[in-house]
């Protein structure tokens, strides 16, 4: 298995340099969408805020991980292949930061049903397999740093795929779910319909990527003896955080409706405000978008309300 590693440094260490230059790629526009919301929504709660810092923070870490370990193995130990299977810890640490990165996403598109339902039940389903996603990140984390090599993944291979799997299990629960409910709204009020379906694509496009590199990361685990499943895993967490600012973002695609549609009642997106005290109580409203830039989809009492001049003000 080891000769396998070193006799083909493409399927290796290649695949790992094409991941993190892939990462960085994406990190560059996610720091771009990150920019534009923070200039283009102020309104938004400060709980919002904190939550795309906090994305933003943690793939920072770990692109900076990622590129770490890609320049020990490359340059400081230069001619000793052996290193890329025993990489330095920095390496390992891109786990936890990816596993944060996943939970933070994935609950946040939880909580996007949950908002819409007017229900628990998904949201609380969501966070369990998320938590039982995280506990198997963490404990991948402590076999990469206890036996400081790589392929004990695979004497652990149940537990890599186990942790796949909840993941593309959460991402088909939550855009199942966001796609009923949107489709309950678009059939009982026809004249949303174009801007439903419109966040009915955007949802499954999210999911079509984040699901697809999940699925590809399994099927190299499971068929090939080298890393090149390793460079997929690099780059997906820029995937995950890429999918939220894009729709936190998106909702400036609806300022332009006029006044006709604003009149009939277009539901725009679906964003999430919280109270300074963390109350979670909201109502849909079906209205038209908040022009101080946060979306009308979902307005939580006591945080903001529309004036006549379309500004917030607090209760």
């Amino acid at each position: 298995m080891s000769d396998n590693f070193l006799s083909d440094l493409n399927g290796s260490l290649g695949a790992i340099e094409v991941g993190a230059v892939a990462g960085t790629f994406l990190f560059g526009i996610m720091t771009l969408q990150t920019f534009h919301y923070y200039r283009n929504f102020p309104a938004d709660s400060k709980l919002l805020k904190v939550i795309v810092g906090l994305v933003w923070s943690f793939e920072l870490g770990h692109t900076m991980s990622c590129l770490h370990a890609l320049y020990s193995q490359t340059v400081t130990f230069y001619g000793s292949p052996s290193h890329v299977l025993s990489p330095p810890p920095s390496e390992d640490i891109t786990v936890l930061f990816a596993a944060l990165i996943y939970t933070i996403v994935q609950i946040f598109f939880a909580n996007r049903v949950r908002i819409l339902s007017g229900r628990p039940y998904i949201m609380t389903i969501a966070c369990i397999l998320g938590l039982l996603r995280l506990v198997g990140h963490m404990a991948i984390l402590a076999l990469l740093l206890r036996y400081i090599r790589v392929t004990i993944l695979l004497e652990w291979r149940w537990l890599v795929i186990t942790s796949l799997s909840l993941d593309l299990s959460m991402d088909i629960l939550i855009t199942a779910s966001l796609c009923y409910y949107f489709w309950r709204i678009r059939s009982e009020h026809a004249r949303m319909r174009s801007t439903v379906d419109t966040l009915m694509l955007w949802t499954c496009e999210s999911t079509l990527m984040t699901s697809a590199t999940s699925i590809l990361q399994m099927i190299l685990f499971l068929t090939r003896t080298d890393l090149v499943w390793v460079g997929v895993f690099v780059f997906q967490a820029k995937i995950f955080s890429n999918a939220m600012l894009a729709s936190l973002n998106g909702r400036e695609r609806f300022r332009g409706l006029d006044d006709t549609e604003e009149r009939a009642g277009k539901v725009t997106s679906i964003a999430f405000l919280a109270t300074s005290d963390g109350d979670a109580h909201s109502t849909v409203i079906l209205a038209s978008p908040i022009r101080a830039g946060v979306s009308a989809g979902i307005i939580i009492p006591g945080e903001a309300e529309k004036t006549s001049g379309g500004e917030h003000r607090r209760d």
